[in-house]
């Protein structure tokens, strides 16, 4: 019988199609370990604290206990579709390669390249930025106001602004560089020491809450607030004369549970771009998918039912409101929840609540390091990066290349947010992690239509529901649709304004225009590489498409 065409071509080859026989990686990872990964990305108390920061922003008199509630709802698709590709292909990389095998190698560049681009700026640049800007800035300025040391507000104010904050970033960032160079075995150590640390301050950020009640809170912020002349009820008196502030909006609610509601819990499914360092995947990510999900959806609504009741809905998200259109512009750091509760409990309580924060915003971004060097790691592996990104490192078991591109692009982000403003920053490129990510719904809805043999050898072998179906229908066709339609919504959202304040607005053109950018850079760099292989090594690189990379 006689060979065919591809057969043909990588019989002339001059190298391998993949990088090399093996990846190099080791699988380390259990259960604990991932769930960690997840919990970490999703980091609670940060995530709390930026949502009641942004939601009343973009979505004036959003119940936040709502928003959160319905964020879960959605979430779960992403449990059911992750969980099944996971352990129906469980390499390095997750959706990326996935993408590659059941659509095409040219639709996998373009994701990548995309979610690389946007996510960095949502993920390791962004973190190290709310790390002083929301963290330590709210740490000093608190424990200065309640000591009475004035050098101490200075330095919170201080490091929110350059110079000062954005050498802590810097400094920040090299330490997450460092770490991630050591390998997963480090990586998992150092993230389940830290999260331990996490989840004892989170308790007591959940016991400062619970201490203070409304009146001894006005108390304290007219007494802290008093040098900026700024007291409780002059807040209040504002918030209530603009009735989008002082009463709750059940449209506003639901606008807001997919943008915000959602966006806290995203990013808890990047543990899948580590499943080729994972031990049993297929029992590992499942759990540590839902895990995650249920524990976040109890604890965001229980932190946010308790600030209502101790701070006030109404006054919280109009504080948040009022600073960000600069209608408290006395004011010298963000007044977030967490920054709220240390002015009204002991020094020692406010400093663990704010290092609480600071060290989930360190949690995030050392996970988003590891997570997306592997996206690197699998594009170099499949040749559509230079090979070299696909090193690994002998000793640490790291694609220490991958870290440090990485590395590279996460310092010249955040010199951005620092310089650019976070605002712009984030809604210039807060359209293309969207869409990406509608590439790999689609992938998952039409992998038994397109690709019959592999969903068949890949997903109708697993265990359970993992390989169930629905009145005949796949779950995971189902999962993927769900996928499809919530990232769909959300970048419908993003383009037009669903109320009287447009969320991307002005920045929309500029949005757009990257996203189109990045899309067309995806295609180039996929064509330049297969014309270099082609003409260099005589191997077509669009032919990983047609096999699962090996481990």
């Amino acid at each position: 019988m006689g060979r065919s065409s591809e057969e043909n071509f990588l019989a002339k080859s001059k190298v391998p199609l993949f990088a090399r026989e093996a990846t190099g990686l080791v699988r380390r990872l259990g259960l604990l370990d991932q769930f960690i990964v997840s919990m970490a990305i999703i980091n609670i108390t940060g995530g709390f604290v930026l949502t009641m920061i942004a939601a009343p922003f973009f979505f004036p008199g959003a119940n936040m206990i709502e928003v959160f509630a319905l964020g879960a709802i959605p979430s779960m698709a992403f449990v059911v579709t992750y969980s099944i590709l996971s352990a129906a292909i469980p390499r390095a990389g997750g959706d990326y390669v996935w993408t590659g095998r059941i659509l095409s190698q040219r639709l996998a560049s373009v994701m990548a390249v995309t979610i690389l681009f946007g996510a960095i700026f949502a993920g390791p640049a962004f973190n190290a930025w709310y790390f002083v800007a929301f963290g330590l800035a709210q740490l000093f300025f608190s424990l200065g106001v309640v000591t009475g040391n004035p050098g101490l507000i200075s330095l919170g104010a201080a490091v929110s602004q350059p110079p000062l904050g954005f050498i802590i970033s810097m400094l920040f960032i090299l330490a997450i560089i460092i770490i991630g160079l050591f390998g997963i075995e480090v990586y998992r150590k150092v993230n389940k020491y830290a999260f331990a640390i996490f989840v004892v301050t989170m308790l007591v950020f959940l016991y400062g809450l619970l201490s203070v009640n409304t009146n001894t809170f006005v108390s304290s912020f007219d007494s802290s607030m008093r040098s900026y002349n700024v007291t409780y009820s002059q807040v209040q008196g504002v918030i209530n004369t603009n009735p989008q502030l002082a009463t709750f909006s059940v449209w506003n609610t639901l606008l807001a549970a997919i943008p915000f509601g959602f966006l806290t819990y995203s990013g808890f499914n990047f543990n899948t771009y580590l499943v080729g360092e994972t031990k049993e995947v297929s029992r590992t990510i499942p759990r540590a998918l839902f895990f995650a999900v249920m524990i976040t959806l109890v604890s965001l609504v229980v932190l946010t039912a308790i600030t209502y009741s101790t701070l006030g809905g109404a006054f919280v998200g109009g504080i948040s409101y009022l600073f960000n259109t600069g209608a408290l512009s006395s004011l010298p750091v963000q007044p977030t929840v967490n920054l709220l509760i240390s002015l009204a409990t002991p020094a020692w309580l406010g400093f663990l609540v704010n290092l609480n924060v600071s060290l989930g915003f360190f949690l995030v971004a050392l996970s988003y390091f590891m997570t997306f060097s592997r996206i690197l790691f699998a594009m170099a592996f499949d040749r559509i990066l230079p090979e070299k990104i696909a090193s690994v490192n002998d000793k640490y078991h790291s694609p220490h290349f991958a870290v440090i591109i990485i590395g590279i692009f996460t310092f010249i982000f955040a010199t951005m947010i620092w310089f650019a403003g976070w605002a712009s920053a984030y809604l210039n490129t807060s359209l293309a992690e969207p869409i990406a990510y509608i590439i790999p719904g689609f992938a998952a809805l039409l992998f038994v239509v397109v690709k019959k043999d592999l969903f068949k050898s890949t997903v109708k072998g697993l265990p359970g529901w993992l390989s169930g179906e629905v009145a005949g229908v796949p779950v995971l066709s189902l999962g993927g649709l769900a996928v499809v339609l919530i990232w769909g919504f959300a970048v419908y959202s993003l383009l037009f304004p669903v109320t009287s304040y447009q969320y991307l607005g002005s920045s929309a053109p500029l949005a757009i225009g990257l996203t189109i950018v990045l899309v067309v850079f995806g295609l180039v760099l996929f064509e330049v590489s297969r014309l270099y292989h082609k003409s260099k090594d005589a191997i077509d690189i669009l032919l990983a498409s047609k096999e699962i990379p090996p481990e």
